[in-house]
This record gives structure tokens, sequence and C-alpha cells, in this order.
């Protein structure tokens, strides 16, 4: 697997979170949706907000909505916001967990499970919450606001996209890490014989377009009058979790191959990472 770009994973990553946070299945919604009007207005939403909800909201603020509107919008950000608090510490406590191991070399899967199974529990804890609140924002907008909201969100992951191709994931870390052209031989040998072993599933290529097919139909869906994500696109296990697997699996190749103080340099990377993150995704590379 040679160290480059994974722009390519970004966008259909970024969209599965997304859809995890604020909700991947639910009923019918039962609210009338409250139709726009001559008071309508654009205007910022979930300003305060973090990862996935901040993401929605910003989304949501290039759509017309009414005062209500916008009022019952803040309450259910205001609430996923407080649900995904937890799933964020759980995923900050994990990566300084791994940044330690990093440091000293060897990563201890075993040792690391009590903080994987914490993020899964925490994700598993919000997601009924979330289920409903993305089945209120349905119900809460308009044929023609629902319409604007997803082409709004569409495009703000293209952007996201776009962002990512400036940035080279692997590359990038060799370059900081200072790897000869040794060691980038070494490690890449290694990650072709850890994923050879792992089987096509662990595949970014093919996890991610997964991820992202079935985004394409939950966005689409949320369009229609009736919005059940489960029927559309079923959740298919925990990406969180797969994305986590993903990143020990280049961590365990690479770590033999690294210096201490290369390994040093890494784990202070993985720490500023956690700490600068607002997301609730994995706060890995």
């Amino acid at each position: 697997m040679p160290i480059r770009s994974r722009a390519h994973v970004a966008l259909p990553i970024s969209i599965a979170l997304t859809a995890a946070a604020l909700g991947c299945g639910g009923t019918t919604a039962s609210e009338p949706a409250a139709s726009a009007s001559s008071a309508a207005t654009r205007a910022p939403v979930a300003q305060s907000a973090h990862g996935a909800v901040k993401l929605f909201g910003e989304a949501l603020g290039d759509v017309p909505m009414t005062a209500a509107q916008r009022a019952q919008i803040e309450q259910l950000a205001t609430e996923a916001e407080a649900r995904h608090a937890g799933v964020r510490t759980a995923h900050q406590d994990l990566a300084l967990a791994l940044a330690a191991q990093v440091q000293t070399g060897t990563i201890d899967r075993a040792a690391l499970g009590p903080k994987i199974d914490a993020v899964s529990a925490a994700m598993a804890a919000s997601q009924p919450a979330d289920h409903a609140g993305l089945e209120k924002l349905h119900a809460m907008l308009g044929p023609d606001q629902r319409s604007a909201f997803v082409d709004a969100l569409k495009a703000r992951f293209h952007d996201h996209a776009a962002e990512a191709r400036g940035h080279h994931g692997m590359r990038d870390w060799a370059q900081e890490l200072k790897l000869s052209d040794d060691q980038r031989t070494q490690i890449e040998a290694a990650l072709k014989q850890h994923f050879r072993a792992a089987g096509p599933e662990q595949g970014d290529a093919q996890r991610s377009m997964g991820e992202k097919r079935r985004a394409e139909k939950w966005l689409d869906a949320f369009k229609q009058d009736r919005f059940v994500i489960d029927d559309v696109a079923p959740a298919q296990g925990n990406q969180g979790q797969k994305a986590i697997d993903w990143f020990l699996g280049v961590a365990e190749a690479a770590l033999p191959v690294l210096t201490p103080e290369q390994r040093a340099m890494a784990a202070q990377k993985i720490r500023t990472r956690a700490e600068q993150s607002e997301g609730t995704g994995p706060m890995l590379p």
C-alpha cells in the first residue's frame, strides 16, 4: 500500500459519520412539515456546535426558514451536541491512550479494548435519540427546504473533499517524520502484507465506496415526503470501529521501522489532533 493521499476516502467517510451523528434510521415522520413563508430568511444555525452537528448547521444556514423553524432546529442541535459530548470524550481518551503506545513502539490492542468499547458504547447510547432527531428535522422542513438542505450539505462535502486533496495523509506523515527512502520502502511493504492478510474488506477504497453509496441514498431519500433511512440505506456496522482498526493496522506496520524520535513525533501529532478535533469520528489521521 503506497504512502499516498487519502483524499479519495475523505468525502465518503465524512458523509457516513455525519449520517451517524444525527441519525441512521427511524420511522416515518409524523409531524406536519412547517412551510416556508414570506418571512423566511437565511441565517447561521448551531454556530456553537461541533463536528457533524456543526456541518448540518452550516448547511441549514443556506435554507430559508421561519423564526419558529429556526428555534426548533436550534433546540435539536443543542440536544444533539449534549448527546455527542460523551462520544467526543471517548474518542479523545482512545487517541491519548493510542499516542502513549505509539511512543513506546508497541500497539497493545487488548489494552486499548476498553477505550474502543467506550467509543462504541457512547455512539450506541446516542443513536436512538439521534434517529428521532433526524426524523424531526425532516418533518420540520417543507419540500423545497429539504431539497435546499441536501444540496447545501452535498456542496459542503464537496468542499471538504477539495480541502482534503490538499492534504496527503500518509505522505504528510512521511514528510513530517522525515522518513528515509529505506523506511518508506519498508513501511509500504509491511502495509501491503498487513492488508493482504486482513482481506479485501479492510481496503479503504472498497469501504469508502460503500459508505458513499449509502450516504447518497439517504441524502436523496431525505428530499422525499416519506423519510425512513433504514429503508434505503440500512446500517452496516460501526464505521468508526473500522476506521480505528485501519489506523491500528497502519501503526502496527509502521512502528517497528520508526526511530524513538520519530515515534515521539508521531505520538505528539496524535495528541494534538485529539485536542483540536471537533468531530465525533476517530481522532486519527
